[in-house]
């Protein structure tokens, strides 16, 4: 059996969102050291890209199978789950074994909805957004299949939804979207895992070969457009009152640079071929990992004064560990969906 070729280009826009999602949880921009420091809040706002790529990513290859049904979707469900809650016992465990203290139903409802006092696993809201995605997968498929401009008017009226949010909160709406837990704002993961479907699809072979022939013309627009989202954002977190890069999710900007990388990440050919094929199984393992590393870390006095340096080092210490773990038998299952 010939093994499916992976699309490199792809592994390394997702390794570059692992990196971004670091970026975001090192830099609070309600911190002071970020919020008076442009610096440090401009990176902050580089890091926006990270959690819409994943869902891009997820909707590249998922959307664009031959077929998927019900029983595909329960199967990665599970899968999901098991890492859920493989993590949500033992560290209750753990916490009930030092602490005489049982706090797991507190970690599963903090894993759900962020802001949960206690809560050790606030980044997992992904995964149940994920979920939601999975169990709406197949119906996305088979419209595709029935029809892409079906699939095409859906994107489109889905984007117009997420435009139209995003202008409500310069109307004094932001608290609509502020109150609403991330793993609800389905309309804007659908947006991502749509675009991301579009890209990967095959009538979109014209317009992907178009990016190729023109790839430097594209990537300088990419970079312009990306400076752009930055000052934009911080531009907009004194007009609206919302700091968090959350806030540009559904903006018009943001969606037209992930469909300009994704295209360019999708048709090129990156060197370090094997690095990448060494680091993308860990990527998952690291966002998983991640923000236990950043909370450990940013306690110490370097950090706290200069928390950009969190970022490769985080990185690396995750790394690391899961590449560690990856190679032990059962252990190895707590890092892969």
């Amino acid at each position: 059996m010939v093994k499916k070729k992976r699309n490199i280009g792809i592994d390394l826009l997702k390794i570059i969102a692992c990196i971004l999602v670091i970026t975001l949880h090192s830099l609070p921009p309600e911190d002071l050291m970020v919020a008076n420091n442009v610096f440090n809040l401009s990176l902050y706002y580089v890091g926006t890209l990270a959690i819409p790529v994943f869902f891009m990513a997820s909707g590249y290859f998922v959307l664009n199978k031959k077929s998927i049904s019900y029983a595909y979707s329960f199967k990665r469900i599970k899968n999901i789950l098991i890492v859920v809650f493989s993590w949500l016992i033992l560290y209750s465990f753990a916490v009930l074994i030092v602490k005489h203290k049982l706090n797991f139903l507190n970690e599963i409802e903090g894993s759900f909805f962020t802001g949960v006092n206690d809560s050790h696993f606030y980044h997992f809201w992904f995964f149940w957004a994920l979920i939601i995605m999975l169990l709406i997968a197949p119906i996305l498929v088979w419209i595709l299949q029935k029809s892409f401009n079906y699939f095409l008017v859906l994107t489109i009226v889905v984007t117009v939804i997420c435009l139209i949010q995003d202008l409500s909160l310069h109307m004094g709406y932001a608290y609509l979207m502020r109150n609403t837990q991330q793993v609800f704002r389905i309309n804007t993961w659908l947006e991502y895992y749509l675009l991301g479907g579009l890209v990967g699809n095959a009538h979109f072979g014209q317009i992907r070969e178009f990016f190729k022939t023109h790839f430097i013309a594209f990537s300088i627009l990419d970079i312009f457009l990306y400076i752009i989202l930055i000052v934009y954002s911080l531009w907009n977190r004194q007009i609206i009152g919302w700091v968090y890069a959350e806030a540009n999710y559904n903006n018009i900007l943001v969606m037209l640079i992930l469909v300009i990388s994704m295209t360019l990440f999708a048709t090129s050919q990156p060197k370090a071929e094997t690095v990448m094929e060494y680091i993308i199984p860990a990527t998952m393992g690291i966002y998983i990992l991640q923000s236990f590393a950043i909370s450990f870390l940013s306690k110490i006095a370097l950090f706290h004064v200069y928390p950009t340096l969190l970022i490769p080092i985080v990185f690396i210490i995750c790394i690391i560990v899961v590449e560690i773990a990856l190679k032990i038998p059962v252990v190895n299952r707590l890092f892969k969906l």
